[in-house]
């Protein structure tokens, strides 16, 4: 593409810039239900304790479109990349604490809700697609692979947290983009020295900042939060469906010592606080196993460990 007919310019701390030329895209991008994206924090609650976790599922989204773009995925992948998390719950994740599914994913379920709001089917109508195209995000191999594999989605979500927390750095993601081609219908490293960095990284990410101590604290103290908002009726299950900080304002309009109680020791974080804590709800664990080609065939990294 070049630039220079580029209809929108977005910066990105993993790709740099994403240069959109499609109308049907930019338009896509403005709606109000893929606008409400920018102000749903993809780290959830953490990010009232790390302020430095200012991704959004906004700018995820844009990232793993631009992801499957240059991996040359189809139109229709494409727009499945950009629609993945159109129905996140405000606070990401958080919600997966008090409404549990096995996987934790329980915005897949609201998918039908939100792809079924008239401005994202009018958006996705210009490209002659309609919401059950995007409804299963698995039938897109580069879109969606299970643990340990790679795709589109948990490489972005890696790489853009990784950025933010301080765990990978530019130099690493440039080789890990360089390193990185779709190869029958999946995700490839063509590098074995890329591939283990990427899973040993990818494993401090898990330990420390996805499935550590601390954000079992955070993430179950803040589904106490939201406890106690539905037992009061300070909030329902429609709010859920809106943004953080209008979730965040009617709790706090609640006036509940409870709440205020929980939301202080989270804005005002103190790690002594989380020792010896027994989470109610154990985050989701992940961990990769990178398909590495190696003279004409993709094998797991493991085997050639």
């Amino acid at each position: 593409m070049s630039v220079t007919t580029a209809l929108l310019r977005l910066p990105d701390r993993v790709y740099g810039e994403i240069a959109i030329d499609d109308p049907r895209v930019v338009a896509l991008i403005r709606t109000p239900t893929f606008e409400r994206l920018k102000r749903i924090k993809q780290a959830g609650p953490s990010a009232f304790v790390y302020p430095f976790k200012t991704m959004t599922r906004h700018e995820h989204s844009l990232g793993v479109y631009e992801l499957l773009r240059r991996l040359g995925a189809s139109e229709r992948e494409q727009i499945a990349g950009l629609l993945h998390d159109i129905s996140h719950t405000a606070f990401s994740h958080a919600v997966d604490f008090v409404i549990e599914t096995e996987e934790q994913d329980l915005h897949e379920s609201l998918k039908p809700l939100f792809l079924g709001r008239p401005d994202v089917v009018e958006a996705t109508a210009r490209f002659g697609f309609k919401p059950d195209d995007f409804l299963d995000d698995t039938i897109y191999s580069l879109l969606e692979q299970p643990l340990p594999g790679l795709c589109a989605d948990r490489l972005d979500y890696f790489l853009r947290d990784g950025l933010a927390c301080g765990v990978v750095d530019p130099a690493f993601v440039a080789r890990m983009l360089a390193h990185l081609k779709a190869w029958n219908g999946v995700i490839v490293c063509d590098d074995v020295a890329t591939a283990r960095e990427a899973a040993a990284l990818f494993a401090e990410m898990n330990r420390v900042w996805w499935s550590g101590p601390i954000e079992a604290y955070i993430y179950n103290e803040f589904a106490e939060v939201l406890r106690a908002g539905f037992r009061r009726g300070a909030i329902d299950r429609e709010d859920l469906l809106g943004d953080d900080d209008a979730l965040l304002a009617k709790l706090r309009a609640a006036a509940d010592p409870e709440i205020e109680r929980i939301l202080e020791t989270l804005f005002h974080f103190d790690a002594r606080g989380a020792e010896g804590y027994l989470p109610r709800v154990e985050p989701k664990r992940r961990w990769i196993d990178p398909p590495v080609l190696v003279e004409g065939r993709a094998r797991a990294l493991s085997e050639l460990s």
